[in-house]
Order: structure tokens, then C-alpha cells, then sequence
């Protein structure tokens, strides 16, 4: 059976340039080339946040909420460190991805990387999905009777 999607994780190291991954509108910007870059569609963001405290704790985080999932990074520009979580029920290419970071910082080392198959189990099938989802709500309904 096939799977739903796949997780792409990424933890980039030994960043080069980190001057745009502590810039609400250069992060911004990123998301959606990034998303564009891979074939994605954006229905909600790309959202930045800051993140305060210590050098070692502080930098962005950046979200987009695609049609097709998700995609966001964490950015820790004293660490010269990014890490990447994209999740999509559309295929992808890692090396469209790893281009785009490259355009963004430089050179970099990926320090972690995995990819992941989500959904093994998951029914492509419209009439199986309602069965399957029927049967959690009521599974659900009569826990809470």
C-alpha cells in the first residue's frame, strides 16, 4: 500500500552566512521560494516569529501551511544552525531543498537528516478513508459517553 507522504528533518550545521536567518521579511521570502522551488501551494503564512532569550536560544521561527502539509525552520544564528521539518503528501526533491538553503546561507554541513515514509496504512481510497474515519469518531463518541 502506498504511503501518504514523507518528512524530510534537517538539522544544517556550520552555517556560512547568517546574516538573513535573523530577517522577518528575508525568511518570509525563503518560505515561499522554497515552497515554490518544491511544487507546493501555500494556503496559509509564511509566519515568523522571534525567539528570545540567551544568544545560544535566540533566532526565528518560520512556518507555512501548505495544501499539501507543512513547512518550517527554526533558526539559531549565533549556533550558525537551521533546522528543517517539511511534511508533504506531494513528492519532493531533498536536493531542491538543500539548493535553497544554499542560496539563502551559503555552505553548510547537514549535521542530521532523516526521511521519513508517513501514512503506510493510510487509504488512498475516498470510500476507505470514510469507513476509517467513521469508525475513529465513534470509536471517540463512545469514550466520552
Amino acid at each position: 500500500m502506498a504511503h501518504y507522504g514523507d518528512e524530510l528533518t534537517l538539522r544544517l550545521s556550520a552555517v556560512t552566512d547568517t546574516r538573513l536567518l535573523d530577517d522577518d521579511q528575508a525568511l518570509i521570502t525563503f518560505m515561499r521560494d522554497l515552497v515554490t522551488r518544491i511544487g507546493m501551494t501555500v494556503i496559509a503564512g509564511p509566519l515568523v516569529a522571534t525567539e528570545g532569550g540567551p544568544p545560544e536560544k535566540a533566532g526565528k521561527s518560520a512556518v507555512v501551511i501548505l495544501a499539501e502539509s507543512h513547512a518550517a525552520i527554526h533558526t539559531y544564528p549565533h549556533l550558525r544552525e537551521i533546522f528543517v521539518d517539511i511534511f508533504s503528501c506531494k513528492p519532493f526533491r531533498e536536493q531542491d531543498v538543500l539548493a535553497e538553503f544554499h542560496r539563502l546561507v551559503g555552505d553548510f554541513h547537514v549535521a542530521e537528516r532523516t526521511l521519513t515514509r508517513r501514512g503506510e496504512e493510510w487509504p488512498r481510497n475516498l470510500d476507505a478513508a470514510r469507513r476509517h474515519w467513521g469508525g475513529v469518531r465513534a470509536a471517540l463518541s463512545s469514550v466520552h459517553d
